[in-house]
């Protein structure tokens, strides 16, 4: 029983680490938090849609989500919205001598849902907070437990695949010396 548990641990941190350098090697580079926030942001069909407020970290210091104001006009009405990683992308505006200013990036942040998918997207209130931190430490505390188990099995099987080589090779050497 222990055997294919142990397989199915290695076959999914096998697939976990290669998507993690798949990812890694998809980056195309460094990114300035301080010139993404005001960033453009654009649904999926090009229209202007918002801009970046801010910036949310994970305990990963990767990031979690972007919140951007949505509908404002001069600053006002707008509604401030999240967008978790993974529903956009971040490119950089291309022009003749984007990649040479070092100090004046401008980024834009294309979104692959559409301005009537983006209308649904949760508000980024203390509501919203609340919960996503709940499930974030909910979902470490997860980890946390299938990892310490995950450890305590392949200890075992480590522990129990030593002993039978030690007892094989005590038999070999019996026979041997028979």
């Amino acid at each position: 029983m222990r055997t294919p548990m142990i397989k199915a641990m290695t076959a999914s941190l096998l697939a976990g680490s290669l998507a993690l350098s798949t990812s890694a090697l998809a980056a195309e580079g460094l990114y300035s938090a301080d010139e993404l926030l005001d960033a453009d942001v654009y649904d999926s069909s090009g229209e202007e849609v918002g801009q970046v407020e801010d910036i949310l970290l994970g305990d990963d210091m990767a990031i979690h989500s972007l919140v951007i104001t949505t509908g404002d006009v001069l600053g006002l009405g707008g509604r401030d919205v999240v967008a978790e990683r993974g529903s956009f992308t971040v490119r950089l505006e291309k022009s003749d001598d984007a990649m040479d200013r070092f100090d004046d990036l401008d980024y834009q942040i294309h979104m692959e849902a559409d301005s009537n998918a983006m209308k649904n997207l949760p508000e980024y209130d203390e509501s919203w907070w609340n919960q996503t931190r709940s499930g974030l430490r909910q979902a470490w505390e997860n980890t946390k437990k299938t990892s310490e188990s995950a450890w305590e099995n392949t200890k075992e099987a480590t522990s129990s695949t030593w002993q039978n080589f030690k007892e094989g090779a005590r038999d070999m050497k019996e026979r041997t010396t028979e």
